[in-house]
């Protein structure tokens, strides 16, 4: 199904995915404070209703989703008020009516099993797949891979003083460098796995590599220490289903490192080799 360079150890083909995300930025820390240009810019929200899918493969029926409300001072702090919702089929598609908030800027995290990409099945482990977005000129908001690992990114560069709209565009064209992209400018949150658009199709493929690195065919699952910076694999015997926690901390670790200080740089032509195998090889 795959080329030749398939038959490296599932257990590298991860070290590799951590060590290119290294390579792929330095920022600040998580917390934000947004800038004052972004604070005069804030409008309230009332009574919209917004839409969507979660996407890693599709979210099942009964995916949670919450939104979280941001301060009108244009922080991106979240206020406490919160919104609640689930997925309404196995399609992962979602509604939350009424909304009234301070700021148009919102953050939402989707929890859930999802139909995995490389086998059809749906995932043994919940994940959780996080959101940031502007709703003031829209009713449509998609939670998927995009949007998860663009999220810390983006908040780190509104914390260092680009607009929301520099930082999600900057955020989105270094996503896609990372895997051999050019520039897809499309918004992370109006794409769609099951559409047919070059975007579209980009996530559908980094979605099914994220899905496979998480799991693979030997479920060896990711182990991420932060305090050293180190990754360290272990092979299981048993199910993943056990080892949940892993799954998820392989997700957020690897979100989290995009907007860390501290990285390590690696010049390995091994890396190119298997990014290029799943990105620039039919």
């Amino acid at each position: 199904m795959f080329s030749e360079c398939w038959k490296i150890p599932i257990g590298i083909l991860k070290v590799l995915l951590i060590a290119f995300v290294l390579l792929f930025c330095a920022c600040s820390e998580n917390n934000t404070a947004g800038t004052s240009e972004e604070a005069e810019g804030v409008i309230a929200i009332t009574d919209k209703d917004l839409a969507g899918v979660v996407q890693k493969g599709p979210f099942v029926t009964g995916s949670s989703i919450v939104l979280k409300e941001t301060s009108a001072a244009g922080n991106f702090k979240p206020t406490g008020r919160e919104y609640f919702a689930t997925t309404r089929s196995d399609s992962g598609d979602f509604v939350i009516d009424g909304l009234n908030l301070e700021s148009q800027y919102v953050r939402l995290t989707a929890t859930g099993y999802y139909k995995r990409e490389t086998t059809g099945e749906n995932s043994l482990c919940q994940i959780s797949l996080n959101a940031l977005s502007d709703i003031s000129n829209r009713n449509q908001i998609n939670i998927n891979i995009f949007t998860h690992l663009e999220y810390y990114r983006t908040l780190a560069l509104i914390k260092n003083g680009m607009s929301f709209e520099q930082a999600k565009k900057q955020a989105r064209q270094e996503l896609m460098k990372t895997f051999y992209y050019d520039d897809l400018a499309e918004d992370s949150e109006n794409l769609d796995i099951n559409n047919n658009g070059e975007a579209d199709k980009a996530l559908k493929k980094i979605s099914t590599f994220m899905d496979y690195i998480a799991f693979g065919e030997e479920y060896g699952l990711v182990h991420w220490h932060v305090s050293d910076h180190k990754a360290y694999f272990t092979q299981y015997d048993e199910e993943p289903v056990k080892y949940c926690e892993e799954v998820q901390d392989f997700f957020d670790n690897v979100v989290e490192i995009l907007a860390g200080d501290d990285y390590k740089r690696f010049d390995s032509q091994e890396l190119h080799y298997v990014i290029k195998g799943w990105f620039l090889e039919d």
